[in-house]
């Protein structure tokens, strides 16, 4: 699963730093990222008190680095999904799945100012139609990162939380409402 990790760097438009996150690679026949929506425009918790997230760079599992665009946002982040676009597919497919109340789940993602990426063991506290709740941990760095159950497939991703937090209960956007995302802006959809 940690080849699919991509660590996700904001920048305003002058360089400053303005956010990390995390995203991941799930086609490979396509150069596509799906992260978290809010990290678009994030300005820092309270809103506005850091500098404007409009530049990304992209960290792969094995170091390479590059600049990313923003292919698309869902508007008013709902769902929390954004897609970038870089020079590289997945090199492996990731397939979604549905998950239950109950279900073992593992979030993936990377602590603020760590290049290595982590992960939590949890469970699926809620999962009704349109929203998932799980009990793993997850730090602000873990927003757009992946959640997968133990055969290792997509069930959603994080969404994001309070700054200088660790959430216990974290939500997440569905793998099918990722799926439908990416269909409807032209992307090839989970396997």
């Amino acid at each position: 699963m940690c080849p699919l990790l991509v660590k996700i760097c904001a920048f305003s438009r002058d360089g400053a730093p303005a956010g990390e996150f995390s995203g991941f690679q799930y086609s490979t026949s396509s150069n596509t990222i799906v992260g978290a929506a809010h990290m678009v425009g994030f300005s820092g918790l309270p809103r506005g008190s850091g500098p404007l997230a409009e530049m990304f760079k992209a960290r792969y599992a094995d170091g390479f680095e590059e600049v990313v665009e923003v292919r698309n946002s869902a508007a008013d982040q709902l769902p929390d999904i954004a897609i970038l676009c870089g020079s590289r597919p997945a090199p492996r497919p990731m397939v979604g799945a549905h998950c239950n109340t109950g279900d073992t789940v593992y979030a993936l993602g990377f602590s603020p100012h760590f290049t290595t990426p982590s992960f939590s063991k949890g469970i699926v506290s809620n999962s009704k139609i349109g929203s998932i709740t799980i009990t793993a941990h997850a730090d602000n760095g873990y927003s757009g990162g992946p959640v997968v159950n133990t055969r290792g497939q997509l069930v959603g991703t994080i969404k994001g939380g309070t700054l200088h937090t660790t959430m216990q209960q974290v939500n997440v956007t569905s793998a099918e409402q990722v799926h439908v995302f990416l269909l409807q802006s032209k992307q090839p959809g989970l396997g």
